[in-house]
């Protein structure tokens, strides 16, 4: 006798769950696919887009040779016509721009020269003594702010070494210019200006802290936002370098609002001047524009 098959009758109900729970898991699967390819492709695109701009800014000089305000002005020649309008006003008190590289290091880098520069065009011996021991003070300002001596001696020499030649009267606005361009020697003194920033943002830690846009502590804060390279300088940077080393910066923040049909701008200038009215180095004139700074030249 053949044992005979008997068929089971199948449970629709486990079939059904098991099916809808593998639909889910398929879903689930699905969308955690989905979000990690969006975030690899969001990924991509921003280090395509950071590469073009590194391309992009490669191509020019770190600090570039002067400019007549009309060379501005055709750069919006077929864009906003507020910001020709921004510019035409501008033209009226300024003549020259200086273009710099936009790194990220663009507004170290045009402070530093313009501060160079001031130096290099003035003739009153008390300005060039006060830049040097200003200079002196800051190295002494490092020390006990968190810093080892062979971090800063050689960029501090670097500096110093320049400040004295130009005050000395050995070099001439080309040989300015050379130094700058040079991305060792540019890069040194952009160095040694973050740690001025760094070291006096700590010692008045009681001062700035309120003022940071982040929950961090300061030594944290100086290291991400301050220090790199590539970290673009804010608003409470500006700030601290003009009282850092005692030089008057004014700001010409152009934006493409067209509340205005001027550009405003915004002085940033040492407490103990500032109080007395009394600027003994001519304000060092920037332009900003959103992400970036340049040197602009006012009329005398």
């Amino acid at each position: 006798m053949s044992d005979s098959i008997q068929l089971q009758p199948t449970d629709t109900s486990t079939l059904d769950a098991s099916t809808e729970s593998s639909s889910h898991l398929d879903h689930a699967n699905d969308r955690t696919n989905a979000y990690e390819y969006s975030e690899y492709t969001a990924e991509k695109n921003q280090e395509y887009l950071e590469s073009i701009r590194r391309e992009t800014a490669e191509k020019t000089p770190l600090v570039c040779p002067t400019e007549s305000m009309d060379d501005l002005l055709k750069e919006y020649s077929q864009g906003s016509e507020v910001y020709q309008q921004k510019i035409t006003k501008l033209a009226e008190k300024h003549h020259t721009i200086r273009r710099c590289r936009g790194d990220g290091s663009c507004f170290y880098r045009a402070f530093g020269f313009a501060w160079f520069e001031r130096l290099l065009n003035s003739k009153d011996p008390t300005i060039h003594q006060n830049a040097l021991e200003t200079l002196t003070y800051t190295k002494n300002q490092l020390l006990p702010h968190w810093y080892e001596g062979l971090v800063y001696e050689d960029m501090y020499e670097e500096v110093e070494g320049h400040l004295k030649a130009i005050v000395e009267g050995k070099y001439d606005s080309d040989k300015l210019l050379s130094i700058f361009q040079d991305e060792s020697i540019s890069n040194q003194i952009v160095m040694y200006l973050r740690f001025v920033t760094t070291a006096y943002l700590k010692e008045h830690f009681n001062d700035y802290k309120p003022f940071l846009d982040c929950d961090m502590e300061m030594d944290e804060y100086c290291s991400k936002y301050v220090e790199g390279m590539d970290k673009e300088a804010d608003h409470i940077h500006v700030l601290v370098l003009t009282r850092a080393l005692k030089v008057p910066v004014e700001i010409a923040y152009m934006s493409g609002s067209n509340a205005l049909d001027q550009v405003n701008f915004h002085e940033f200038y040492p407490e103990d001047e500032a109080s007395e009215g009394v600027l003994p180095l001519k304000p060092l004139v920037l332009l900003y524009r959103p992400g970036h700074y340049d040197i602009l030249y006012r009329n005398e």
